[in-house]
């Protein structure tokens, strides 16, 4: 957020905070059960996400020619990399030869190189060497390059189309605005974890846009040190929550020149279809949720990031150190809570009722929805 916009966040919190109140829904929501058990519904969604674009990294983490790191999207193995011209560029993360993957994790590399026969690719995809060539002969070896993906850098953040046919320009464009101010493009990657959880992937992105549960399934962990006096925006499929550490009282106290340059708490962005950035202070945090084999499982992919490079392994430590206590509170409270509910909605209920006080799971079901709706349309 620019110095303005965080500003007025921040007033409308503390108001909140003086009431004891929040920003609502103006009605409930009833979703039907089937949403998250169907599995026509669940093919739906799975097509859906094949034709959406997908944000799926910080731009700092291939800052420059050479640099690379590789993502699952919505289980596509991705390579992205600066080419050698300093061109950024996305991949299948499969060799053309027989299919094993030809890049892991993050780095730098001047050629990526298949580990079961050795067929090699240069940074712009177009294949480099083929071990005993002359085995070959007769294959258009020009055409064996990997194969690209669209992908896009705006606001410093790294946008994917899992199809040629994806348009990934012009995803951003209602939220850019409103990410302005983090500097995405000097975030370093510090390490990403993939969880496993027995609930509909929309499930597990639902409990991280609302604080009605804090009080409840955080009342150790989290409650202590942040209020669900909670403030939210839309940008068009695009979100934003905001809640507040118990210490923003404090900022009554001083002129607004003096109050900090990033929020006293908690800034959530959802975006669309099940991308969520998570900004405090001192941390940055990348959620990245996709259905698993079933509508009953989902993957989630964790990542931290410094949110200036890594000159100092203290810092290094210390942002690892944050990851384990967002995976632990991921893993040991919010989605055992999404896999009760996932029980709860295949054995005993007709629909699931979303409250005035969970406006933005209200706001993502909408999207959904609406997006699914358009291929039957």
């Amino acid at each position: 957020m620019q110095r303005s916009e965080l500003l007025a966040v921040t007033k409308r919190v503390l108001d909140c905070l003086e009431t004891d109140s929040l920003e609502t829904a103006g009605k409930i929501r009833r979703e039907p059960a089937t949403v998250f058990t169907d599995p026509k519904r669940f093919a739906a969604e799975r097509a859906m996400l094949r034709r959406v674009p997908h944000v799926v990294g910080w731009a700092g983490e291939v800052r420059s020619p050479g640099d690379y790191t590789t993502k699952d999207v919505d289980g596509t193995a991705v390579l992205i990399v600066r080419d050698d011209s300093g061109t950024l560029r996305a991949f299948v993360n499969a060799c053309t030869h027989r299919g094993g993957r030809v890049a892991s994790d993050c780095g730098h590399a001047l050629r990526f190189t298949c580990g079961y026969h050795a067929w090699s690719f240069k940074t712009d995809g177009t294949l480099a060497g083929i071990p005993s060539k002359e085995m070959f002969s007769g294959v258009d070896q020009t055409a064996l390059g990997l194969r690209a993906l669209p992908i896009s850098e705006r606001g410093g953040l790294l946008t994917v189309g899992l199809d040629s046919a994806v348009d990934v320009d012009g995803v951003l464009d209602t939220v850019i605005d409103h990410l302005s101010g983090f500097d995405f493009a000097d975030y370093e990657h510090v390490e990403t974890r993939t969880l496993r959880v027995s609930a509909n992937w929309k499930l597990a992105v639902d409990v991280n846009f609302e604080g009605y549960h804090f009080a409840h399934l955080h009342r150790k962990s989290l409650f202590p040190i942040l209020t669900n006096n909670s403030v939210f925006d839309t940008f068009g499929s695009h979100c934003r929550w905001v809640f507040p550490l118990r210490t923003i009282r404090e900022l009554r106290q001083l002129p607004e020149d003096e109050w900090p340059e990033r929020f006293n708490g908690g800034v959530v962005y959802g975006l669309f279809p099940s991308c969520i950035l998570l900004e405090s202070d001192v941390s940055a945090t990348m959620i990245r949720v996709y259905p698993g084999a079933i509508p009953g499982e989902a993957v989630v992919h964790v990542s931290e990031a410094a949110l200036t490079p890594i000159t100092d392994e203290a810092v290094r430590e210390a942002r690892t150190f944050a990851l384990d206590i967002t995976c632990a509170v991921l893993r040991d409270e919010d989605f055992p809570a999404a896999e009760q509910c996932q029980h709860g909605v295949e054995q005993a209920l007709s629909h699931v009722i979303i409250g005035r006080n969970e406006p933005l799971v209200q706001h993502w079901h909408d999207r959904w929805q609406a997006e699914v709706s358009l291929q039957d349309a």
